[in-house]
């Protein structure tokens, strides 16, 4: 697996489970900083996308699935102010925005046997870290990156990282609140057995399990809003770049 060199610039790495407020935490630290955001995950719901329009099963076919993810172009966007993931299955191909696609409840049902493809990973955490080093070398001060082992695979030399986490109930409330924004049905209660099979897997997973890094910044969102989660991750990362500066 490539491992990243010391790179010029922020990396501010936020980890949790599904539903535990990381992402939008992420994207409003992002711009309340001005460093650029990288939604990780994503890549990740890219490969079962693909695999999917190939009528590719994940379980049965992981030597297949490799190679869409080491083949698969992936760029990050940012339209009216909102993040959008172009995809592309093979270089030279045309990149499409396919941003809602990858982010339906049929979709997640889809993830275990890509993230648990050890190749997969290998082949995502590069282009992850390629990605963060191109933003960098293009200016940006920092960058934020979210998923599950951001902070203890990814980027294990994060200048700051953080573990976002919150009890079920709310992690399944906010779950719900997005589907039904989204006009997508939904039973509460299959919603909150698919989160919490979705922590098992994520936990229980051989490469890159969702855990805490020794050296993470625990912050418990269930009873905090997005400006109160927000305020605490610039206020430890404020202390952070004060005591480098020091």
């Amino acid at each position: 697996m490539e491992r990243m060199s010391k790179t010029q610039g922020i990396i501010v790495a936020i980890d949790g489970p599904a539903g535990s407020g990381k992402s939008t935490a992420a994207r409003l630290l992002a711009q309340a900083e001005g460093y650029a955001h990288l939604n990780t995950g994503a890549m990740y719901r890219a490969v079962a996308f693909l695999a999917l329009q190939g009528a590719i099963n994940a379980e049965e076919a992981p030597d297949r699935v490799t190679e869409i993810a080491r083949d698969m172009q992936f760029e990050y966007r940012i339209v009216d102010d909102k993040q959008r993931f172009l995809i592309a299955a093979k270089p030279g191909k045309p990149l499409n925005d396919h941003t809602e696609e990858l982010f339906t409840a049929a979709l997640t049902l889809t993830l275990k046997p890509v993230v648990n493809n050890g190749d997969v990973r290998a082949a995502l955490v590069a282009k992850m870290q390629t990605a963060a080093r191109k933003v960098l070398a293009s200016g940006a001060r920092g960058v934020v990156l979210e998923g599950r082992d951001i902070g203890t695979v990814v980027f294990p030399d994060a200048f700051i990282k953080f573990f976002v986490h919150a009890d079920l109930d709310e992690r399944t409330r906010r779950r719900a609140d997005e589907l039904r924004a989204r006009g997508e049905p939904f039973d509460v209660e299959g919603l909150k057995k698919q989160i919490e099979y979705r922590d098992k897997v994520d936990e229980s997973r051989e490469v890159g399990p969702l855990r805490k890094a020794d050296d993470a910044i625990d912050i418990d969102s269930s009873s905090l809003s997005q400006d109160q989660v927000l305020a605490r991750l610039r206020e430890e990362l404020a202390r952070r770049l004060a005591a480098q500066a020091g």
